[in-house]
């Protein structure tokens, strides 16, 4: 018999209106954690659901309930991730796992214990089987994730997993930033962690539960969360404008000098006209800057971050010291 790993497991569980099953989902969970880890919590983080589902929450935890378990239910629902690290926030494992029980199951938790055993303090998780979208839908999906990789330089399909399990030492830097949940979103981009990511087939939905705007919205959070490069092409869009009415302003003087028949008042008008577009570029180029840094500053948190230190057992500067260790004089013997 396998002896049980001897950590504390968080698994955070985000849920929205599942009404019916609640203790469906979680149920299985408890059976299947209790003979591979040491201890473990189930922290349950119900997102705003409007369909009633608050009594049965409450009968979880309740006589006759499921063991190891916190719910966190939120007054309005927000965005997953959001929602995802408001049960992160609260855990207490040692190590933290957020499951998706609709799209995911712990048919991988050994293979990712291995992994942290091995020093691993962050693991995307994939399950390799598609979810169930129509054609248009994944057509955009896939037009994305190769934005997203080639602006950002992170391939969604990979470190993009909702799936994750991460150490206390992770959660610990997440809360020294500024905006955690954001930093959240895309913590697989991050260097200086040993990470790792792990491959499965397990199930999906039927019904995927997220509309195509709801998608598009999250798609665009996590672009804008991770980079300022969208205010910087606004930038140079401005710019350039600025430039080509500052160039259409000296067209419009050489043809008031090298042409003749030119209408009455079009040079003062087009001067006019390029004039007030130049000036309005250069506005939106200083406060698209503005804003940028900003940003940058907002997001930024600390210069750096250890991910770790290690010290010498050995210290030659020791045995270099000009010191000498004082002797006690003994003590005097009673006449």
């Amino acid at each position: 018999m396998v002896e049980p790993y001897p950590i504390l497991l968080s698994v955070v569980v985000p849920l929205q209106n599942v009404a019916g099953r609640v203790r469906t989902l979680v149920e299985p969970l408890v059976r299947e954690l209790s003979g591979q880890v040491e201890d473990f919590e189930i922290v349950v983080v119900d997102n705003g659901s409007t369909d009633g589902s608050a009594r049965e929450y409450a009968e979880l935890v309740g006589e006759g309930g499921l063991p190891n378990l916190q719910i966190y239910r939120l007054i309005q629902a927000v965005d997953q991730e959001v929602a995802v690290w408001a049960g992160v926030e609260n855990a207490l494992g040692d190590y933290v796992l957020v499951l998706d029980p609709l799209n995911e199951d712990l048919s991988f938790l050994p293979r990712a214990l291995e992994k942290i055993a091995a020093g691993c303090d962050l693991i995307t998780i994939r399950n390799t089987t598609p979810k169930p979208m129509a054609g248009p839908e994944r057509l955009l999906d896939r037009l994305f994730r190769a934005t997203y990789r080639r602006l950002v330089g992170v391939d969604l399909a990979v470190e993009g997993a909702s799936c994750r399990l991460i150490s206390k030492r992770v959660v610990s830097f997440l809360l020294q930033q500024p905006k955690p949940a954001l930093r959240y979103r895309a913590l697989p981009a991050l260097a200086g962690f040993p990470k790792a990511s792990l491959d499965y087939a397990g199930p999906r939905a039927a019904v995927d539960r997220d509309g195509l705007r709801a998608k598009a919205r999250r798609g665009l959070n996590l672009l804008f969360a991770q980079t300022i490069l969208p205010l910087r092409i606004a930038s140079a869009l401005a710019i350039a404008g600025a430039t080509l009415n500052l160039i259409y302003s000296g067209y419009v003087i050489l043809i008031r000098l090298f042409k003749a028949d030119v209408m009455p008042g079009w040079t003062t008008l087009s001067l006019q006209q390029s004039g007030m577009f130049f000036l309005l570029s250069l506005v939106i180029f200083i406060l698209v800057e503005y804003v940028a840094q900003m940003l940058v500053w907002t997001l930024e948190g600390p210069s750096y971050y250890l991910a770790g230190e290690h010290t010498s057992a050995v210290l030659t500067r020791r045995s270099r010291l000009n010191v000498q260790a004082v002797r006690k004089p003994a003590a005097k013997r009673a006449r």
